[in-house]
């Protein structure tokens, strides 16, 4: 396990949460990249990785936001990596739509735990307003990063097209 990259992730993440976060929101719905490189992590590398790498998440997040609830978010990000290593072992995942659907489900799963951690009071409307919302924003920009990843959508193809 190189460290380079996962601190270079660590980084991203708390950059993402101190400053790009309000800018990336639409209408309060934010992305949930903490879960989505936690989700990506947990689909190409070990369970160590994904685990210890949601574990840190958890607490880079949380220093960003909640400092109070630390053990909370490292508990839920890297019971999401875990999870989600699971399901990658289980499940056949070489589709784009599986893929997806384990980044939504996942993110649907982390933000419904993260709302109850964090206000449970008005919980069906924050489901209705930033939790479901918020997972859905996520799996397009999943869906972007696996086109790219993958080799579908290239420089040279997006040049084509335009």
């Amino acid at each position: 396990m190189k460290l380079i990259p996962y601190i270079l992730y660590l980084l991203l993440v708390a950059f993402y949460e101190v400053i790009l976060r309000d800018l990336t929101s639409i209408y309060g719905v934010a992305l949930g990249l903490p879960v989505l490189l936690v989700l990506a992590v947990a689909v190409y590398k070990s369970e160590l990785s994904a685990i210890w790498f949601g574990f840190a998440v958890g607490l880079v997040t949380a220093a960003t936001s909640r400092p109070e609830l630390s053990g909370w978010y490292a508990l839920a990000t890297a019971g999401l990596g875990s999870a989600a290593f699971h399901l990658r072992e289980r499940l056949n995942l070489e589709s784009l739509a599986s893929k997806l659907l384990l980044v939504f489900g996942g993110a649907l799963v982390y933000n419904v735990v993260m709302t109850v951690i964090n206000r449970p009071d008005g919980f069906f409307f924050t489901l209705g307003t930033s939790v479901i919302p918020g997972a859905l924003y996520t799996t397009v920009v999943a869906w972007v990063f696996f086109q790219f990843s993958e080799g579908r959508m290239t420089p040279q193809k997006m040049k084509a097209m335009f």
